[in-house]
């Protein structure tokens, strides 16, 4: 495996571009005296920042745990496309601002053809980023596709998870990191339409210095007003996407409600509580939950028993795409104390600093099924727990969900 990955070879790439015709494009500016030359380098020095944080991000987040960072930097790169949505949400309200001005204050473009030669550059160099990443979105999908095709002779007892898993796969996109450096070449290769509209307009039909400005003083800003419209259609859902994320909240796509009606229904569990899942990153989903259990399975086969309910529990979530589950088992004593926390914290002092407190019940959903799990009904089961899953989890949760502790 080569020191650099895909990703990061396409941002070293983009980011070279980048920079040469930065230098490029203020050089020229400066020397033939356009301030839109100007203005408009400093829109590609943008470019090159948000690309230094996304390749800053995509490098961090390769790097493995250690004692305080437990969970690795996974989360750097929803970080760095946090930062770089934030940053061109605040360029787009900036740019905003000056269109506005320019609606009520006219101005005409100086030097057309100089502004029209260097904005038609601009718009190639960033198509080709645009052709850069998005051949990168292409061979992330192929690859997701290769992944999911199981072998020949696992066809029959995979064919039902790999039809979830290959929903899943086309839902997503380029990595949250791309997509906000995405977002800063779509902007900037937007800018540079507008750049060549407008100058093309003043080339073709040039305006005299003595002259009032006419409607074609109106297009610039009037096409940039449409072109903030546009990438704030897409950086505000990212923002939202990424800050869920950071506020581990539970992932949109993943039917919660299916998922524990599916483990309560299995043979042996009283009822499930403090059920928690969240994103580690994008499409690294993690669960924790406390499931009470039958007396009888705690008594007379806890060694067996909960090994194959553990397995089984740890099934379903598999099949939801959550694959780092942390399952508490904990003894049943009766359906009056099901929802109530059999391993609260250590001193009351400290429970309302717990997520589970034991003097209040939490969310549980019973089955009223005791009865030890056998090989036969943890094979059904599995096939219920599939079935469940593919609901659209609703809206409106039962009344008994809602006292959960939300993360």
């Amino acid at each position: 495996m080569g020191r650099y990955s895909g990703k990061t070879c396409r941002l070293i790439l983009m980011l070279v571009i980048t920079v040469i015709f930065f230098v490029a494009e203020i050089v020229a500016g400066y020397m033939g005296n356009s301030i839109a030359l100007v203005s408009d380098s400093f829109n590609m020095l943008s470019d090159i920042l948000s690309l230094c944080v996304g390749l800053t991000a995509a490098r961090v987040a390769r790097r493995a745990g250690s004692g305080r960072f437990t969970y690795g930097m996974g989360r750097a790169e929803v970080v760095g496309a946090l930062a770089n949505a934030v940053f061109l949400a605040a360029l787009c309200f900036s740019v905003s601002m000056e269109s506005l001005k320019r609606l009520a204050q006219p101005q005409a473009i100086d030097d057309p053809p100089l502004v029209l030669i260097v904005g038609s550059l601009g718009l190639a160099v960033n198509v080709v980023g645009l052709l850069i990443f998005q051949d990168y979105s292409c061979l992330c999908a192929k690859r997701q596709k290769d992944a999911s095709v199981p072998r020949k002779d696992e066809e029959d007892a995979a064919e039902e998870e790999a039809g979830l898993q290959d929903e899943k796969a086309e839902k997503e996109g380029p990595p949250l990191n791309i997509r906000g450096v995405l977002l800063h070449v779509l902007n900037d290769a937007l800018g540079s339409v507008v750049v060549v509209v407008a100058s093309a307009l003043f080339y073709v039909w040039p305006l005299a210095p003595e002259s009032p400005c006419n409607w074609q003083c109106y297009v610039d800003p009037s096409l940039t007003l449409v072109m903030v419209a546009i990438i704030m259609s897409s950086a505000v859902p990212l923002v939202k996407e990424t800050a869920g994320i950071l506020l581990q909240m539970s992932p949109v796509d993943l039917p919660l409600k299916a998922v524990l009606d599916s483990v309560c229904k299995l043979p042996g569990v009283l009822s499930v509580h403090e059920a928690h899942v969240w994103e580690l990153a994008k499409g690294r989903n993690v669960a924790s939950l406390h499931v009470r259990v039958s007396p009888d399975l705690h008594d007379q086969c806890w060694a067996a028993g909960t090994s194959g309910l553990h397995a089984q529990i740890l099934q379903v979530f598999h099949r939801a795409g959550v694959h780092s589950v942390t399952v508490q088992l904990e003894r049943g004593e009766g359906e009056q104390d099901a929802g109530r926390c059999s391993a609260p914290c250590v001193s009351p002092a400290c429970m309302k600093l717990s997520c589970c407190p034991g003097g209040a019940s939490s969310v549980s959903v019973c089955n009223g099924n005791p009865s030890s799990p056998s090989g036969d009904v943890a094979v059904d089961m599995l096939h219920v727990g599939t079935a469940l899953l593919k609901e659209k989890d609703s809206q409106n949760e039962p009344e008994k969900y809602k006292e959960s502790t939300k993360f």
